[in-house]
């Protein structure tokens, strides 16, 4: 794996909330520009496609493309088993979640009689209320969030403060002294797309695919084995069900007439207002290629069946 500290603190900070992966819940880009919703594990999915098709410097997450994950992964590589592991540590219901690691608060330093010599340092304390901002210093990301204190040389300093979805704010600050800076963030109002979602109903039995909450790659190999998660919620006006999603891999122009189809097992009793990842093992095999690449349509069926308990 080459995923660094560096990699999994960059994701937690612009792909993850107050420092820590997340299933669900962050906004981001594909390489194409279209806007989704999903866990910190798609967005590492996301930037991996990105680089596949040879988009590094396309913005993925918070203004933020490949090329700024690579420098932070230090120079190295996101691979598919590093989006795995993200996947694995995002913090979904009875996985792991990876959270940056606190900060030591820094020893105060001794008061020393000034002499002639280095420059003299002070404390900049940084906050802003939610919490969690990143920090940026003279341009530079510091890789640190809200609330935080740098001890630096006196001088003249550019100090930022960015959240996703929030106004930030920009200061110059003359550090000669300890300063403490404040921000308050304010919301920038955006519109709530609709939910994308697949219904099935069978009497009582009501369920529906969540796309948004989905693993669905963009790009996948011949020959090799990669699993889609499919995230099926039970309303809370339907009964307790099973459920089974089946993908079918339709194909289109050179290779139209081929088909492939993959299903999950039935899963668990699912009660009404909970939801269930469903796991789908999709290995497409040589054949699928007219020649190095081939595009299909991916329909999904979800059925659902009456739970005994």
């Amino acid at each position: 794996m080459t995923l660094t500290k560096g990699g999994k603190d960059w994701l937690a900070t612009y792909a993850g909330r107050n420092g820590c992966f997340q299933p669900s819940g962050i906004s981001y880009k594909d390489a194409d520009g279209v806007s989704h919703t999903g866990s910190t594990g798609d967005v590492a999915n996301a930037l991996y496609v990105a680089h596949l098709v040879g988009k590094d410097d396309v913005e993925i997450v918070a203004g933020k493309s490949y090329s700024d994950f690579k420098a932070a992964n230090g120079g190295y590589d996101l691979t598919i088993d590093d989006v795995g592991w993200v996947y694995d540590n995002d913090g979904d219901p009875g996985e792991p979640q990876y959270c940056i690691a606190a900060t030591p608060t820094p020893t105060p330093t001794p008061t020393v009689t000034p002499t002639p010599g280095p420059k003299r340092t002070h404390k900049l304390t940084v906050r802003s209320e939610p919490s969690g901002a990143s920090i940026y210093i003279d341009g530079k990301d510091t890789y640190r969030l809200t609330p935080e204190t740098f001890e630096l040389e006196e001088g003249t300093y550019e100090v930022e403060v960015v959240k996703e979805g929030y106004e930030g704010c920009k200061w110059t600050v003359n550090l000669y002294s300890d300063v403490t800076k404040f921000c308050t963030l304010r919301r920038i109002p955006t519109p709530t797309p609709p939910p994308v979602e697949i219904e099935v109903k069978r009497g009582e039995v009501k369920g529906r695919v969540s796309l948004g909450e989905s693993r669905i790659p963009r790009t996948i190999t011949v020959g090799s084995t990669v699993t889609f998660r499919i995230r099926v919620e039970n309303p809370s006006d339907g009964v307790t069900s099973n459920y089974k999603v089946t993908l079918e891999f339709v194909g289109t122009g050179d290779v139209a007439g081929k088909r492939y189809t993959f299903s999950s097992d039935w899963s668990d009793a699912v009660e009404p207002g909970r939801g269930i990842s469903l796991y789908v093992d999709v290995l497409l095999p040589s054949d699928a290629l007219a020649d190095s690449v081939a595009y299909y349509e991916l329909w999904i069926t979800l059925e659902g069946r009456r739970a005994v308990v």
